[in-house]
């Protein structure tokens, strides 16, 4: 695999820069090129990313799909702004999902190193920011001094184990979440096996046991109960905006 120049990231950060030179935000061109590299260069020294190859895509649980630029060890990396305009999300959504997705991994972060007496990075590899700045019109934005309705946005880098994530957080979240809904349970019924936690008795709201029709009592395993294989949970999952609408209503 290729090793990372700060030629390939100048030329990477170069053409998404290009994508969106009609909407600079407080610096030029090149100095929001200069603040991509300096950040693909800081992240490159602990995610150790190389360029992925030519026409890597990603397939986003059947909504779309977007290109992979790089590769750091297990992890596969995105631009969110691809993800998003596969997805149909606002960029500047999408740059907010990842902002506060950030924040709760520095939190993280800090727990660990406060336990462990070091600081680490372990949290933080599904992310990185660009630290670009731009901005578009929003005409749901509020509107500004001179009544101009605008949102700013960026770009990050994120890892494909996030994708999960940010398609809950899009406009497809609710039909994602229905379609994977049997992939989860059968993940439930795994995490509990035949033990004590998944033969715990469940009870009603009112206090009073769950029964089967049969009269035998209901456990937390019979919670996630689902008829579907694992593979059929999986291509289910996959299968996109294929739903149909009296099981989406169901989802109210």
């Amino acid at each position: 695999m290729t090793i990372p120049t700060t030629a390939m990231f100048r030329d990477f950060a170069a053409g998404v820069v290009a994508r969106n030179v009609g909407h600079l935000l407080d610096y030029s061109e090149q100095e929001q090129i200069d603040h991509a590299v300096a950040a693909l260069e800081r992240f490159e020294r602990h995610a150790h990313i190389k360029p992925a190859p030519s026409g890597l895509m990603i397939d986003l649980a059947g909504f779309g799909s977007a290109p992979v630029h790089f590769i750091g060890g297990k992890s596969q990396y995105l631009l969110i702004s691809e993800v998003a305009e596969a997805l149909g999300t606002p960029v500047w959504e999408a740059c907010e999902w990842a902002d506060r997705e950030h924040l709760w991994a520095l939190y993280d972060q800090r727990q660990k190193d406060e336990e462990s007496g070091i600081l680490g990075w372990e949290c933080l590899g599904g992310y990185c920011d660009l630290r670009l700045s731009f901005v578009a019109d929003n005409p749901e934005a509020k509107p500004d001094g001179g009544g101009r309705r605008t949102s700013t946005y960026g770009d990050w880098l994120i890892s494909q184990d996030r994708l999960l994530a940010i398609i809950a957080d899009s406009p497809w979240g609710k039909v994602f979440m229905s379609n994977a809904r049997d992939l989860m349970r059968l993940g439930m019924r795994k995490v509990m096996g035949d033990g004590p936690m998944g033969q715990a008795p469940v009870y009603r709201p009112d206090g009073n046991p769950a029964i089967h029709d049969d009269g035998t009592p209901m456990t937390a395993a019979d919670i996630w109960h689902t008829p579907l294989t694992e593979e059929e949970a999986r291509l289910k999952a996959r299968r996109g905006p294929n739903i149909p609408i009296d099981e989406m209503e169901g989802d109210q």
